[in-house]
């Protein structure tokens, strides 16, 4: 880093209806990144309904915000597309500066993933990959961590001159935002004018189940190698029905042909970040427990007291799913018509 610089944090965020936390993520981290660096934390949204992206960034007192958007845009935007307005954005140099010195963040997953590969290269960046958490020595220069081998090994990254360009999840030690002026944030709504390249041809499908999806869902239920059988899953599908949650399954389950690969949560398998994840008959290994967010409540429950899912649970059982489950949905039965009294 050079001496007496300030280094620059942007959130790259692709906006859109009824966003996740997970795609905020970067609003989060370039806040957590700027306070440490002593830097200033920016973000570029790109996308239609920017509303609730532009009061989180406002909440967490970022210095700008940039509203890139088009009334004539198709919803939701291609990945190249979204490349495309972002490089255009970057590649600007006037309000936008893409120095050595900056960071720029994008939400874990394989869309973030590919924009944030493509920004750099676009731009003569760095790509950084999925990165675990940054760090910065006494004299300002930043190395990255991001995991390897199924997340059996973290790799340090030394990040010599950028402009780097990384996926991120929600720091671990995010706090909620304090209520601050909102005038402190400059918003800025710009138009952008050139044509878009042509999306690719799309057909949409309808799903092959009618279970609800993992995408999105507040609770999860997912099974495990415990589950003994695909008949457990029946099980679970019919108590995720009941909390208006998700089915989930770990590897071995979906090795094993329990459950759709569509349903598979993990390294290699989809990124969750319900508000609470209820595993059964899951041994909690770490290429499992990668596709949980860290800010989840875990509920395990296992027969096996020395299973490592008890580690990260919030709330642990010891008990034969068999057994625990109907007690638990006769449990669940028996409360709702208190509720629906008002009780």
């Amino acid at each position: 880093m050079q001496a007496n610089t300030i280094r620059s944090i942007y959130a790259l965020i692709h906006t859109g209806p009824a966003m996740a936390q997970a795609d905020l993520a970067p609003l989060e981290a370039a806040s957590e990144l700027a306070k440490r660096c002593q830097g200033i934390a920016n973000a570029v949204l790109v996308g239609a309904d920017p509303d609730t992206a532009v009061e989180r960034a406002r909440a967490l007192g970022m210095e700008n915000v940039w509203v890139i958007s088009n009334p004539a845009w198709p919803q939701p935007l291609q990945t190249q597309q979204l490349t495309d307005v972002f490089a255009a954005a970057l590649a600007s140099g006037n309000s936008l500066p893409c120095t050595p010195d900056t960071v720029f963040l994008l939400a874990a997953g394989a869309v973030g993933e590919e924009i944030a590969g493509r920004l750099a290269a676009r731009l003569n960046g760095v790509p950084l990959g999925k990165i675990k958490q940054f760090e910065f020595d006494a004299s300002g220069h930043m190395s990255a961590t991001r995991t390897a081998f199924g997340g059996r090994l973290n790799t340090t990254l030394n990040c010599q001159a950028g402009p780097f360009f990384a996926a991120v999840r929600k720091p671990d030690n995010a706090m909620a935002a304090k209520p601050i002026d909102a005038g402190s944030t400059a918003v800025h709504h710009v138009l952008h004018s050139e044509p878009l390249r042509p999306a690719y041809p799309v057909t949409p499908m309808e799903r092959s189940e009618q279970h609800a999806a993992l995408e999105g869902a507040r609770l999860v239920v997912a099974g495990g190698r415990g589950m003994g059988s695909e008949a457990g899953f029946t099980a679970l599908y019919d108590l995720a029905a009941k909390l208006g949650g998700a089915v989930g399954g770990s590897l071995p389950t979906i090795d094993a042909g329990w459950a759709p690969v569509a349903r598979q949560v993990g390294q290699s398998g989809k990124y969750v970040s319900p508000e609470i994840y209820v595993a059964i008959g899951i041994s909690g290994t770490p290429q499992h427990m990668a596709g949980i967010d860290p800010h989840t409540k875990v509920i395990a429950i296992n027969k096996d007291p020395e299973a490592g899912i008890f580690q990260a649970a919030h709330i642990g059982v010891v008990a034969d799913w068999q057994e625990f489950l109907p007690a638990l949905v006769s449990a669940w039965e028996a409360l709702r018509p208190a509720q629906s009294n008002g009780a």
